[in-house]
């Protein structure tokens, strides 16, 4: 007899009298601890017999480790229930066999059912609970004639063991609730694992966690691959590039990668092109099988999102698809809509908000409208390439046509797309036109569709648009670039339109009666240089919120009447400098600025003197919450600045002040930019920020805004003020900030922040030995080990650079030069960049001066930077490298000088607080904050 077969657990208990409570607990204690002794024991005999994993399993610990973790197996006294999640084809069952095969044998009862949709749909819950009853009790014959025969079996058997039940492809959460297995009904220290494609599933039942299974990282990718492709660990080397080409297409998902590579095992490299050449025509059926079921499951409206997204909007921003109404206004409710698309694991969203679906869900949307365009009721309803444009115009079928969308760009390999007049013409039921960076549009345009929603069309070619289009569903207009000289001759009634843009039409000269559009909330006439008014009519616009007049050279007045606007939250007239000719009444423009909370914007250098009439009256209202009057050629800053104690956000850069009034009280302020104020010889007193409530409250300063994603960073910007020089009260402050910044970010949970989002510029030609990493050059490398393995809470970095006046006998490029710093590993891999926050255009650097750039990156935050390169951190043994550089240097006269990086703990910001407490004190604290010592650093 085996040993196997003659082992058994030991059963031995300390026994105590009845009425010990205590020493019952103390007994229970001890029993747990010699039965997890005895299993030990048992295992080492056994060899581990249920801990076994199959050879060829990739990148499968990380995540079983972290379900493990989840589960919480040491915890004997409660029942956990833990979801997996994941898109189709990336390796769920896997990973719940997996798991199943290495705790299984710390169950007294086991069962894992591998297809629970597809025994409900053969066999009824009945079916499903004998599985559960025949797996977790063994040969066992049960009379079952009901479901409450079941359920009452599950709960008189189970409730004394501890049970371990993982249940595989649920697709409905009724598929549980019918099963009947209940955390109360199973014993003690039991855990149940439910897979399913949909995480709303495992939410509405009421699972304890979620586990979201990534797709595989290049190096697993490439290794899983290798093992299917060829029997190996390694690419051989004259197939290297059909093998990334492959792994491109198959973007980590674990089911293509299997598929492919066991379909090109022993095939040679004529075969390998041929395969990869068929791919890119016609998807592998085995792989979009699989993904198809999750689409087919979807209800009609969300396949429509679904396919939208996957022709048009793939890797656009969340507030491009859904807040810029591209599906709103095309009858789709979006915001639930892009919700169970996310749940279903078919789109993520990252942290910049941009929608991400999958490349083969991608295609697999792209094929099914191809596939729906073959059925003869909904012929081509879907026109994002040119072929399919043609074929439309070949079989005459523009009337079924619901949606064109041509974006060329610079990966386009059809150069030129010919767009016919006479075709849009004949579209009567386009809901959606959006065409950008078309070169040729020939033939005229006699005619659009009514049932247009949104319409964006780059450089529109004609005068005016067509007599006969009445588009009353038509939301968002966009002609940006066009020729338009005005929109329409007649009276036409749009009553739905909310946004429209006509940003640079350098040719229009008229603007329409507003009363035909009532609903506007968006204008932006931006670039308009033949715009000379704007009519009266725009004050019965009660919902405007944005208004941008920016750049209308020959716009004489603005109507006295706008200043009625209850709903105006923005308005931007900068580069207009006639309408100091027509200055606007006093007792209108300060009734205006108590409601518009944005303040006056960019008055960009071309007017003066209406810059200078207006700012006395708007800084003497309370209420503002943002000021940029920079480059105004102001001398002189009001000192009732300091009375706008609701101020977030100050660009006063590149004016003529010699002196600045004392901006202490100030204490909201996040953003303050002094850049190119080359007169400027002293700093005023600054606040020490307590900014972090506003960071969150007004990250997006409002959220209608139609760059309302823009990341807004806070800081302090002192750049290009030669009269200042070096200054140890500058350095400090720029330090106070920062401490401020860093620790009021440790006091949040906020997932908001991403990556840096804190600029702060200072004088200065030396890295403070704060720094404890520092290089002499433009590059740094960072141990990722030692930031992983580490209780830092985040990264300080600076990089010291130098700028000088142009030499003008050098040739310079048509775009000005700009520093940036990036992230990459050391495959050289592009990771993450960012650009320093300064104006460096030619002709504002008059003098030679050294800078400090500054920033902070929290540790979460550096982590996700690093998951942008496709890889889990315990993967990348590697160093990071830090480097800044000038980009489009040709001409320019920058250089990046040294940098380097800290570790940040949370006893530096004690250190530093030290001196930040006292402020007034800031002067007698000789390099405080430029000289501490690394002694306290673990």
């Amino acid at each position: 007899m085996s040993l196997t077969t003659t082992l058994t657990k030991p059963t031995c208990k300390v026994r105590v009298g009845p009425n010990s409570t205590l020493q019952n607990r103390l007994v229970r204690a001890q029993n747990a601890e010699i039965e997890k002794i005895a299993e030990e024991i048992m295992n080492i005999l056994l060899g581990h017999k249920f801990s076994y994993l199959p050879k060829d399993l990739i990148g499968i610990n990380l995540p079983i480790e972290k379900v493990v973790n989840l589960l919480l197996l040491d915890s004997l006294d409660d029942v956990r229930v833990v979801g997996i999640c994941g898109m189709g084809g990336v390796g769920k069952t896997t990973l719940a066999t997996a798991l199943f095969g290495q705790i299984s044998h710390q169950f007294d009862a086991r069962c894992y059912i591998d297809d629970l949709s597809k025994i409900y749909r053969h066999d009824g819950p009945i079916g499903a609970q004998k599985q559960i009853l025949h797996q977790t009790l063994g040969g066992e014959s049960f009379q079952i004639c009901s479901l409450y025969d079941t359920a009452n079996l599950i709960q008189s058997r189970l409730r004394r063991l501890r049970a371990l039940i993982i249940l595989d492809n649920v697709d409905k959460v009724v598929q549980l609730d019918k099963l009947a297995v209940n955390r109360e009904w199973l014993g003690a220290g039991s855990r149940i694992v439910i897979i399913s494609r949909d995480e709303h599933i495992l939410k509405e039942y009421g699972v304890d966690l979620v586990y979201k299974v990534p797709l595989l990282n290049e190096t697993n990718s490439l290794q899983l691959f290798c093992r299917k492709a060829f029997k190996l660990d390694h690419i051989l080397s004259s197939y290297e590039g059909l093998v990334n080409g492959i792994l491109h297409y198959a973007d980590g998902l674990p089911l293509a990668i299997k598929i492919l590579g066991s379909f090109l095992f022993g095939r040679d490299i004529s075969e390998w092109k041929s395969a990869l050449s068929r791919l890119r025509e016609s998807p592998n059926k085995d792989v979009m099988d699989v993904l198809r079921l999750s689409f087919d499951g979807l209800e009609e409206l969300e396949k429509e999102i679904f396919l939208d997204i996957a022709c048009f909007f793939n890797w656009c921003r969340e507030g491009y698809v859904k807040k810029e109404i591209v599906l709103n206004c095309c009858g789709f409710q979006a915001d639930i809509g892009l919700r169970v698309l996310i749940d279903k694991s078919l789109l993520s969203m990252n942290d910049d908000q941009f929608i991400i679906m999958h490349s083969l869900l991608e295609e697999l949307g792209k094929n099914i409208a191809q596939e729906i365009s073959t059925k003869e009721s909904r012929k081509w309803t879907r026109v994002w390439l040119h072929k399919q444009l043609q074929n439309v115009m070949l079989e005459n079928v523009e009337r079924k046509v619901e949606a064109i969308n041509f974006v060329r760009n610079s990966k386009d390999q059809e150069t030129e797309k010919l767009i016919m007049g006479e075709t849009l013409s004949k579209m009567s039921h386009l809901r959606l036109l959006r065409l950008r960076n078309i070169i040729i549009f020939e033939g005229n345009l006699s005619d659009l569709s009514n049932e247009l929603r949104y319409v964006e069309w780059d450089r529109y070619p004609f005068k005016y648009l067509p007599p006969c289009f009445h588009p009353n569903q038509l939301v968002e207009l966009n002609l940006m670039y066009s020729s338009i000289k005005q929109l329409w001759k007649d009276k036409k009634y749009l009553p739905n339109l909310r946004r429209l843009d006509l940003t640079y039409s350098k040719n229009l000269r008229k603007m329409p009666d507003f009363g035909d559009i009532p609903n506007l909330e968006e204008l932006d006439l931006t670039g308009c240089i033949k715009l000379v008014e704007i009519d009266p009519s725009m004050g019965v616009l009660k919902k405007l919120y944005y208004l941008s007049l920016k750049d209308c050279k020959n716009l004489v007045n603005i109507p006295n009447n706008i200043f009625g606007l209850t709903s105006l939250q923005y308005l931007n007239l900068s580069g207009c400098p006639k309408m100091n000719k027509n200055p606007i009444p006093r007792q209108s423009r300060t009734s205006f600025w108590k409601r518009t909370t944005i303040g006056l914007r960019s008055f960009y250098g071309y007017h003066e003197g209406l810059a200078s009439s207006l700012v006395p009256s708007f800084l003497s209202l309370y209420c503002l919450s943002e000021v940029d009057i920079s480059f105004c050629g102001l001398s002189q800053l009001p000192s009732a600045i300091g009375c706008l104690r609701q101020l977030v956000r100050l660009n006063i850069s590149g004016n003529n002040f010699v002196t600045l009034p004392n901006l202490k009280e100030l204490s909201n302020l996040e953003y303050l930019n002094l850049q190119h104020c080359m007169l400027l010889e002293s700093l005023p007193q600054l606040p020490l920020p307590t900014f972090f409530y506003h960071m969150t409250k007004h990250k997006t300063t409002f959220k209608h805004m139609k760059n309302y994603y823009f990341k807004r960073k806070v800081g302090l910007v002192i750049f290009n003020c030669p009269k200042l020089g070096e200054s140890e009260y500058c350095d400090n402050i720029a330090f106070s900030w920062m401490t401020q910044f860093i620790w009021a970010r440790q006091q949040s949970s906020s997932a908001f922040f991403y990556g840096n989002l804190i600029d702060i510029v200072i004088p200065r030609s030396e890295i403070p030995i704060w720094f404890k990493n520092q290089s002499e050059s433009g590059s740094i490398r960072m141990e990722l080990s030692t930031i992983m393995n580490n209780n830092c809470i985040g990264i300080a970095c600076c990089v010291v650079f130098s700028v000088e006046p142009s030499d003008r006998t050098v040739e310079a490029s048509d775009c000005n030069s700009s520093i940036f710093y990036e992230f990459r590993n050391n495959s050289n891999r592009w990771c993450w960049f960012d650009g320093i926050g300064v104006n460096l255009e030619r002709g504002l650097i008059l003098v030679k001066s050294n800078h400090m750039y500054l920033f902070y990156m929290p540790k979460r935050s550096f982590f996700n930077i690093m998951k942008s390169i496709d890889q889990p951190l315990t993967d990348l043994d590697d160093d990071i490298i830090f480097k800044a550089g000038i980009y489009n240097d040709k001409g320019s006269d920058l250089e990046v000088q040294h940098c380097g990086y800290r570790l940040v703990y949370e006893h530096d910001l004690q250190d530093l607080n030290l001196t930040m407490m006292h402020p007034e004190n800031l002067s007698t604290h000789k390099g405080k904050f430029l000289a501490i010592e690394d002694e306290a650093q673990p």
